[in-house]
């Protein structure tokens, strides 16, 4: 009888393989994973009883694409300085396929505060597969979360370009959603998270440079609050304010909330208005400041009495200055403005008969009736200035009118005629024998 040969492992099967005894046909026991062993080395026995033989049996597995790269997380969250130096690295990515430390990196380069050039290099990705041939080969791309286009992301280095300015007060943080392909059409995505983070660039600014207070204002009352605004946040965007100036002494500033308080009196009259250069600092580093000239407009109250030009006026007129003949102009001025410095004249005494008027604009005194120097031969008029303020101050001065004579009378004698009786013989001569007398009276 012929004796048929036995087949068996003798070793290097590793529970992955076992042959048929009788037929010799090798046979996988488990599914094989290249990515773990992808050479098995067994020693076969073919065995008759009589004689033996071994052979050496190499096995190498052949790669197919059952691998899809795979991050260390769902998303990764990077934060990007806007100030940060050209190539710094922000984070690393650990792809699950190898693990043997090969990383995906993610860069960032910002080449002026809250702007990134456009083409810069803001990160860079680089993905693994543990595949063999085209089926390891990535390539990178970029989902349709990133509308606006303002990343670039090459699809064979993986390195990321920004494609417009960034800017931390337009847009604080961008999503998006990274793709890494193999060549057999395996691929896995990653959200990838840039936040910008804020840098001093932008300096306080003010709302508002003019401002107006009373000249009563009393001392320690808030006159205004300076107020900036700074575009940027946390630190960057605190404000603290000082008065640049020559006006120390009637003016101060709160440091935090800007009130500005009156230190001293005010008077419209000695100044109108004060020129006050504001400073906003923001707390930055470097801080960043900047200044306004706040023009402080002193707004007038009736605080100033009309004041006539002399306290007395005297003239003469003849009595028969004509009506309407203009004798005198007085003269009165007011400090303040506007209605409180307006100054309307009245005559408040002496002009009884109304012989007088005066125009209570020009101050001018004028003839209102036919004068007469017989019935009157002066006048003492009160002249009141008062200006137009809620609550009118009043001033006075007196004009005195003396009336010249003018021939306007011609004589007549009381009686015509006259009759007298006189004695003949008289011894005393001369002697008073009749007193004649005359009036005199207008001519019309």
């Amino acid at each position: 009888l012929q004796n048929f040969p036995l087949y068996r492992v003798i070793f290097g099967a590793d529970d992955s393989f076992r042959i048929d005894p009788e037929s010799g046909d090798l046979i996988a026991t488990k599914k094989l994973d290249r990515e773990r062993r992808s050479k098995y080395s067994l020693l076969v026995r073919a065995d008759d009883g009589k004689q033996s033989s071994d052979m050496r049996l190499n096995i190498t597995v052949k790669d197919v694409n059952d691998h899809t790269p795979k991050f260390s997380r769902t998303t990764y969250s990077f934060d990007i300085p806007e100030d940060m130096a050209p190539g710094k690295v922000l984070g690393h990515l650990l792809d699950r396929k190898r693990h043997k430390g090969n990383k995906i990196q993610f860069l960032a380069s910002v080449l002026q505060p809250r702007l990134s050039l456009p083409g810069s290099i803001v990160a860079a990705i680089l993905a693994s597969d543990s595949d063999s041939g085209v089926n390891g080969e990535v390539t990178y791309s970029l989902e349709e979360d990133d509308e606006d286009e303002t990343f670039l992301l090459n699809p064979v280095t993986g390195v990321f370009n920004v494609t417009r300015p960034l800017d931390y007060e337009a847009q604080q943080y961008y999503i998006l959603t990274a793709r890494a392909q193999d060549g057999g059409g395996q691929a896995s995505t990653v959200r990838v998270y840039f936040n910008v983070l804020d840098v001093n660039d932008n300096p306080p600014v003010f709302n508002t440079s003019v401002y107006s207070t009373s000249e009563n204002t009393p001392v320690d009352t808030v006159v205004f609050t300076a107020q900036a605004t700074d575009a940027d946040s946390g630190p960057n965007s605190y404000v603290e304010y000082s008065l640049r100036g020559p006006y120390g002494n009637k003016f101060s500033i709160g440091t935090v909330d800007g009130d500005v308080r009156l230190v001293g009196e005010l008077d419209r009259e000695e100044l109108s208005n004060y020129t006050l250069t504001v400073v906003a600092t923001d707390k930055g580093e470097p801080p960043l400041s900047s200044t306004m000239d706040v023009t402080m407009m002193v707004l007038d109250v009736n605080d100033n009495t009309p004041s006539f030009s002399q306290n007395i006026y005297d003239i003469e007129i003849e009595e028969n200055t004509l009506t309407g003949t203009d004798v005198i102009q007085v003269f009165a001025s007011d400090a303040d403005e506007g209605t409180n410095g307006q100054i309307r004249f009245t005559i408040s005494g002496g002009n009884t008969n109304s012989d007088f008027r005066i125009d209570s604009v020009t101050g001018v005194i004028s003839v209102a009736k036919q004068l007469d120097r017989e019935a009157r031969s002066s006048y003492s008029l009160v002249v009141q200035a008062a200006d137009r303020g809620s609550s009118p101050r009043v001033d006075r001065a007196t004009v005195n009118i003396m009336l010249l004579d003018v021939n306007d009378c011609s004589p007549v004698f009381e009686l015509s005629p006259y009759t007298v009786s006189v004695q003949e013989n008289l011894e005393s001569l001369p002697k008073n024998i009749l007193q004649v007398s005359c009036v005199c009276f207008l001519f019309h």
